[in-house]
């Protein structure tokens, strides 16, 4: 079920460029696998969340030029976004079962890009909720297909790695948000827009900039072969939603535990990623671009780190054939995150939170290089793409809002005190730990079962 499928080779036409590409990406000969697929999806993960993270660092001038509030500018962060991204995920997630995934994920890259250039263009704050909801809608569609593709392209021992090498993409577009959002709007402060743009400010431009690259990502996505799904090919019979929450049902102990177990990391992952700029900024009196620079960086390095080496680990159990590995990894995660994430809260100096944000940095990634990829060895081709959507639904709805605000509510409502964030973060995994603890320990056993069935 999940080995390599053959797909049709490219016409005796193709040469040159479109012969390479071609060749980068599509069904691996002789052995070999197609790690140029999964740098080309981790570049486009890393794009979707640089455009996805920009504007938490233009809320200034955004608020400025549109006279909005912080109200305004968290619904635009959180609700439009989240919202609309959950909501779109599961039929994304049908069509990349029964469609073309390589046109689907150029669709939704050319969508999300020319909806973050429109962003640059919004008039007031209901056009600028509607671009964010197109971003949304676009995003929701790139993790189901390239985590259905990947499980098929690559053997099955190198299905963990190669699906971290594509989450990783989502640290290094953090960075990369975090470092490049602010130079480049020093850069068109200092070299004001001319010709179509004149007089555009500076966080307009920086949008209209960073959208555009993902049209050149969506074009070499064309390019991406569809393989044949389970020998059937055209005569495959449809599946439905309907059809795929069944399957779910049927093995709801599995699919309930994983839910469960990986929502509450990310909970973890997403409250302690959202606050640890505030707290070397409260915490340790670093301002706050020198906060941003400094994680930027333990984001660049580590992150992608954490994502590969959960990744090898998954896929070194997988060789050994213990069916427990994913799992296992899994555990891995929950460890870490539940010592890291006070390690650096509550770090005693400056320098000793800067060693500690990038092991928290790492603990952060870990998980996202055996999420996708644990559900996606264990479900039918049929029904991966709308498992993984509904998964994703239901980790980022909780992880985007309850991590963050479980957080601030307990130092507004419980300390009362602005400098207590440190201590609210490091109470944070008193919560999640049990309920990941109790999720796996759900799964635990039907995992197993299911993981030796698909062999």
């Amino acid at each position: 079920m999940l080995g390599r499928r053959n797909g049709a080779a490219p016409g005796a036409g193709d040469a040159g460029f479109t012969s390479e590409i071609y060749a980068m990406m599509s069904e691996p000969q002789s052995g070999r696998a197609p790690w140029g697929l999964a740098l080309l999806l981790l570049v486009a993960n890393a794009m979707s969340f640089v455009d996805r993270m920009l504007l938490t660092l233009m809320v200034a001038p955004v608020r400025a030029d549109l006279g909005i509030s912080d109200t305004a500018i968290s619904l635009l962060h959180g609700f439009a976004f989240a919202a609309f991204y959950a909501a779109a995920g599961l039929p994304l997630g049908r069509m990349a079962d029964r469609g073309n995934r390589s046109r689907l994920m150029a669709a939704g890259v050319t969508a999300w890009s020319a909806m973050t250039m429109s962003c640059g263009f919004a008039l007031n704050f209901g056009s600028l909720f509607l671009a964010r909801i197109g971003v949304a809608v676009g995003e929701a569609s790139l993790s189901p297909a390239a985590v259905s593709l990947i499980s098929e392209r690559f053997a099955r021992p190198l299905v963990s790695r190669a699906i971290a090498v594509f989450q990783s993409g989502i640290f290094i577009g953090m960075a990369l948000a975090m470092l490049g959002g602010g130079a480049m709007l020093q850069w068109f402060e200092a070299n004001p827009a001319t010709g179509p743009f004149e007089g555009f400010p500076p966080w307009r431009m920086a949008f209209i900039t960073i959208g555009a690259p993902g049209l050149l990502v969506a074009a070499l996505l064309l390019f991406v072969r569809e393989p044949r799904r389970d020998g059937a090919g055209a005569d495959r019979p449809p599946t439905s939603t309907r059809m795929a929450l069944g399957y779910v049902r049927q093995h709801a102990r599995m699919y309930a535990g994983h839910f469960l177990a990986f929502t509450a990391i990310t909970v973890l992952a997403y409250g302690s990623l959202s606050w640890m700029a505030t707290v070397l900024v409260r915490g340790h009196g670093v301002p706050t671009p020198v906060a941003g620079f400094k994680l930027g960086l333990a984001l660049l390095v580590a992150g992608p780190l954490g994502v590969i080496a959960s990744g090898i680990l998954a896929d070194s159990f997988a060789k050994r054939r213990l069916a427990s590995g994913p799992m296992l990894t899994a555990l891995v995660s929950v460890l870490l995150l539940a010592v890291a994430t006070p390690t650096f809260a509550l770090a005693p100096d400056l320098q000793f939170a800067l060693a500690a944000a990038f092991l928290l940095a790492f603990a952060q990634s870990f998980p996202y290089g055996i999420a996708s990829a644990s559900l996606a060895v264990v479900t039918p081709d049929a029904y991966r793409g709308q498992v993984t959507a509904l998964y994703l639904m239901i980790s980022n709805l909780f992880g985007l809002t309850l991590g963050p605000l479980a957080v601030a509510l307990m130092t507004d409502r419980v300390f009362m005190n602005d400098e207590s964030v440190g201590l609210s973060l490091a109470l944070l995994p008193l919560a999640t730990t049990p309920l990941a603890l109790a999720g796996l320990a759900l799964c635990w056993k039907p995992y197993r079962e299911a993981w030796i069935a698909a062999r």
